[in-house]
């Protein structure tokens, strides 16, 4: 699965996307250190135009580009509502755009990494790997777009190669208390259908504490780039997130599959053991995605109790394993609720936009910044009495 597009419901992805506007208060310091050391202050940007004249002065930027942008609020309707129009709308990154946010902000790594996902020109992450060989962001990107990972020929069996596992294990040491490199390896262990590995790889992850997706400072990067060309930044946010790579994702739910296979295989011969410590780790890899920083969007959270709800509903009827800590059934009442809320705070949103109340929306990011969606949600409700 290409790891660019995550297949969870496409109205929560822009939810999440809007979370994502800012960084958050305690960044990774490993990553924060690579984007602050060329963070420069940020330039004042242009009206939004038409696309022509956008064009002219971001090619030769005058007085205009000094001016206070503004929200696109139709553009911004049509994307936060899915309208089949909206791709358009989305203003194409140049390669002089490109060229010209580097030259004004830095070839720093998460600069270089926005410039690729933004592009999908390959040049520029090449470039980061030059600069920047051990820097874990930069790795984990990498890792998922790699040119070894070609698909098998049809009835070819899947294998690892050597030059992929090495980045992974670049990855791993570049950020040794992070459980993704081990999550990655799981994923590729058990497509090359070697189960004992990537349940090893698993039972890695899980001992690692520092969950960490580097999601923020890239979008921050990203949002600076819209911003250069003269775009509101609310709408570089939401345009940052378009095109953000969330590979881990897709590596944890494949992961978390093949785990229920292996469950079902050792139930169907009789090996409890192994089939009780399959449900253990994909509930507990579902656990991880419900810590601060891996549910920071709605987008994690979603993926985590899908992962959780996958083990519960293995589980025997009417048994509660010693790992277990929760009650099954008062466990998936709790996360039935927390899909509620998220349908919640997809609706909460049209309330904003048809008054277009960008006050009201920035505060929201704030404070969704600093206390979590759920508290920013419910300051958002008050704001509609």
């Amino acid at each position: 699965m290409n790891p660019r597009v995550v297949t969870v419901l496409a109205l929560l992805a822009l939810i999440a996307a809007c979370s994502c506007f800012f960084l958050p208060a305690n960044p990774s310091p490993q990553a924060a250190t690579d984007a602050n050391s060329q963070r420069t202050d940020k330039a004042a940007a242009p009206q939004p135009m038409s696309a022509s004249k956008e064009n002219a002065v971001r090619a030769n930027p005058g007085s205009e580009a000094r001016k206070k942008p503004a929200v696109d609020w139709k553009r911004f309707n049509a994307l936060m509502n899915m309208d089949a129009s909206s791709g358009a709308m989305i203003p194409e990154v140049t390669e002089g755009d490109i060229g010209r946010f580097l030259a004004g902000r830095g070839e720093s790594a998460i600069n270089l990494i926005a410039a690729f996902e933004k592009t999908s020109d390959r040049r520029w992450l090449d470039r980061a790997l030059e600069l920047f060989p051990n820097n874990p962001a930069v790795l984990m990107l990498a890792v998922q777009t790699s040119p070894v990972l070609a698909e098998p020929r049809s009835g070819e069996p899947y294998r690892l190669s050597p030059e992929h596992k090495a980045v992974i294990d670049r990855f791993k040491a570049a950020d040794p208390n992070n459980p993704l490199p081990w999550i990655f390896s799981a994923q590729e262990f058990f497509k090359a259908k070697q189960t004992a590995e990537g349940v090893a790889e698993i039972r890695a992850a899980l001992e690692r504490p520092a969950f960490y997706t580097y999601s923020n400072e890239r979008i921050d990067a990203t949002q600076r780039l819209y911003e250069d060309m003269g775009i509101h930044p609310i709408e570089a946010g939401l345009f940052a997130m378009a095109g953000l790579a969330m590979p881990q994702m897709t590596a944890a739910q494949q992961a978390s599959r093949s785990l229920m296979e292996w469950q079902k295989s050792a139930a169907d011969s009789g090996d409890t053991a192994a089939a009780n410590e399959a449900l253990r780790l994909t509930y507990n890899l579902g656990r991880t995605f419900s810590t601060p920083e891996a549910s920071r969007t709605l987008i994690g959270q979603l993926v985590g109790i899908s992962m959780e709800t996958r083990a519960l509903k293995a589980l025997p009827a009417d048994t509660q394993p010693a790992w277990l800590t929760v009650d099954p059934a008062q466990r998936v009442a709790e996360m039935e609720k927390q899909k509620q809320t998220a349908k919640e705070i997809a609706s909460g949103f049209d309330w904003v936009i048809r008054n277009q109340n960008e006050e009201v929306l920035s505060e929201y990011l704030r404070r969704m910044r600093s206390g979590g969606e759920p508290a920013a949600y419910e300051w958002l409700k008050g704001q509609k009495k």
